[in-house]
């Protein structure tokens, strides 16, 4: 019946919308079309593309002819359809690119009409298949995608209360679908029922290979389930975490376990979001929350050489926030404003103390030659700094040679956004630690004196943002503070500078100390 559509189609390549659909394409459209007729479309033989199929059943919808639904088989018929859309445009990464985009768009967008038009009902496989187009970064989405998806998952529940997108979630997402792709690559550190294991047992998958596919079709033949996993935790809020946390936690810790770079970062990524939907202590409570810090934390030290720079910037900046958001610092808040009051628990003092010392300044030790290594260690440290307030005084004697170092470096003007980050650091510090800043007076001087230098001899600035009139500013501001603590402290500042000013005028801006003094 419409295998000279089909065949037509084929020859004529991409054309989906209305306006590019050739008129003698469109007269190939019978008069009438059944539900069931129309679901034959799909049916050709395996010569056919899947994507060729796809395009003449969108001809098929764009060519003004009703589909005609007399009975319930042609409503059965409808929803055939609907499913083997969802099939045909489920993402493999067998299938090239290119054609795996094109399928992925024009199937949402069928089913789109399909709905719209025709009120056709999604199955529950063909919701999973639509989540998997979630997210615009994944290579087999666009955002226009991503948007129609969110659009057609919206769309069956909004007649229903919560509790049908919560049964969608954790019976038909985390338990039918997710369970047994994950089954087999589970860290031992949890149950199969997703509780923290309290004696570690050697798996039956020990002796099979960690990166078989067999083991990880999450990772291979079925990579969207780990955007429906995604999809599933951003539309979860505390109620059903506080009942099914269980189900979510062992793909969670596999995600997190996994060594490739983007998968790890994405995991980190997902983590943040589940974190922050989790009702109050409840990872403490059920023991978990020891688990977490350490499937996250060893991701800190991903560091050169062993691993390449750019990857472990790209790790460090998931990581980081990961673990700041478990310890209770607001990323949003602590990024430019230190916190009055801070309170945190015990287990989060331990958790922010063990980020500086065993992460950020770890970090910086070892990788300190790269330099935007640097940069990113001053930027997460200056959050963690704001974060604690005064709690971050007992890091004074590590934090400050930290950043004097940084802003000496004769070589730092070749990298202005690291200087930026340093002096930003700096500020935060003296903001948050001030009562103890005066032990430090002499050191913090030297730094902005040498840093100040430093720019001012500097013949070939790099071009861009941190401009040196920026840097300039920040060391004015930050040696107008240190000036505010010492006056606080009833300490003559002007004292110490003086000197250095008779020696190097320069630096008269920069303390703004008069040509009289």
């Amino acid at each position: 019946m419409f295998e000279d559509l089909i065949k037509a189609v084929g020859e004529l390549g991409t054309a989906e919308s209305p306006s590019e659909i050739p008129e003698e394409i469109l007269r190939l459209v019978p008069e009438e079309v059944s539900a069931q007729d129309a679901a034959q479309v799909l049916r050709t033989d395996s010569a056919t593309s899947p994507l060729t199929t796809l395009r003449a059943l969108n001809v098929l919808l764009c060519s003004g002819r009703n589909i005609i639904v007399r009975d319930g088989s042609d409503e059965v018929a409808l929803g055939e359809i609907a499913e083997d859309i969802g099939k045909i445009i489920r993402p493999n990464l067998n299938v090239e690119p290119p054609d795996q985009v094109s399928r992925g768009a024009l199937g949402l967008k069928i089913l789109s009409k399909l709905r719209t038009k025709h009120h056709a009902k999604l199955s529950t496989s063909t919701l999973i298949s639509i989540t998997a187009f979630t997210n615009a970064e994944d290579p087999w989405t666009t955002t226009e995608s991503a948007s129609l998806a969110q659009e057609l998952l919206d769309e069956p529940f909004q007649p229903r209360s919560q509790e049908q997108r919560n049964k969608f979630i954790t019976e038909d997402i985390l338990s039918n679908f997710l369970r047994p792709l994950f089954s087999k690559s589970r860290p031992t550190t949890v149950t199969a029922s997703g509780r923290k294991a309290e004696f570690v047992e050697p798996s039956r998958y020990d002796n099979a290979s960690a990166e078989a596919e067999a083991r990880k079709p999450w990772k291979y033949g079925q990579r969207y389930a780990i955007t429906a996993f995604e999809w599933a935790v951003s539309q979860s809020d505390e109620q059903l975490l506080q009942i099914s946390w269980h189900l979510f936690t062992p793909v969670l810790l596999t995600l997190l376990d996994e060594p490739q770079t983007a998968l790890k970062v994405r995991a980190l990524v997902i983590f943040r979001a589940f974190w922050a939907r989790c009702p109050g202590d409840l990872m403490r409570q059920t023991g978990l929350a020891q688990v977490f810090e350490d499937a996250i934390f060893p991701a800190v030290l991903y560091l050169p050489n062993l691993t390449p720079e750019s990857e472990s910037i790209a790790i460090l900046n998931a990581a980081y926030p990961a673990l700041m958001t478990m310890a209770g610092i607001d990323l949003e808040s602590t990024a430019d404003e230190p916190q009055s009051y801070p309170k945190f628990t015990e287990a989060q003092q331990k958790l922010l103390d063990k980020i500086i010392r065993e992460g950020i300044l770890v970090g910086y030790n070892h990788a300190s030659e790269h330099i935007r290594l640097v940069e990113l260690f001053c930027e997460k440290l200056r959050c963690v700094v704001n974060g604690m307030g005064i709690l971050a005084i007992k890091h004074l004697k590590n934090l400050i040679p930290m950043v004097s170092e940084i802003m000496t470096d004769p070589f730092g003007t070749q990298h202005p956004p690291s200087l930026l980050s340093a002096i930003r650091l700096l500020q935060a510090i003296m903001s948050t630690c001030w009562p103890r800043i005066p032990h430090y007076c002499n050191e913090i001087i030297k730094a902005l004196m040498l840093c100040w230098l430093n720019i001012e001899e500097e013949d070939s600035f790099p071009v861009g943002d941190p401009s040196p009139a920026r840097l300039k500013s920040e060391l004015t501001k930050a040696a107008d503070m240190l000036s505010a603590v010492m006056q606080a402290a009833k300490m003559d500042m002007d004292e110490r500078v003086a000197p250095l000013v008779e020696k190097e005028p320069q630096l008269r801006e920069l303390f703004k100390i008069s040509h009289e003094t």
